[in-house]
């Protein structure tokens, strides 16, 4: 059999794998260097830089998110599209109340998290929750204030 281009062939259970692989996806052999191991494979896993918020108000001061974009606050216009006011990006918690958080990124900012709701101020407005999630990763030393 002529492998094509980027496989290579398992030599305990002879299926074709991608030429990367480090373990073999259908007998868990791992490859090194050409020759085969009958060891426990290795995993190869970066840590998550993202977890997923069940309770919102659980988040402390100093917690780091990312607001998901196309979420939150939003002004619908004419055609019935929505526009979103907040930014996506990651922010670091200052203080909770009791419908949302108070965040800063170069800038003070607040991420509503009540239910959704008209403006009453101006028409076609709504205050909606943000989607977030939490950062798992260190600020970089550069970026510490």
């Amino acid at each position: 059999m002529k492998l094509k281009r980027g496989q290579k062939l398992c030599k305990n259970c002879n299926n074709i794998n991608g030429a990367r692989s480090h373990i073999c996806k259908h007998c868990n052999t791992e490859f090194k260097a050409g020759a085969i191991s009958k060891s426990k494979p290795t995993k190869f896993r970066k840590p998550k830089k993202y977890e997923h918020i069940n309770d919102w108000t659980s988040l402390k001061s100093g917690d780091r998110i990312k607001v998901i974009g196309r979420s939150g606050n939003y002004y619908l216009n004419s055609d019935g599209e929505r526009q979103y006011l907040t930014d996506a990006g990651v922010y670091t918690v200052s203080d909770i109340d009791a419908l949302g958080l108070h965040v800063y990124n170069g800038g003070h900012g607040y991420i509503y998290m009540g239910p959704e709701v008209p403006s009453q101020v101006i028409p076609n407005m709504y205050r909606s929750p943000h989607k977030i999630l939490k950062v798992n990763l260190p600020i970089h030393p550069r970026l510490k204030m």
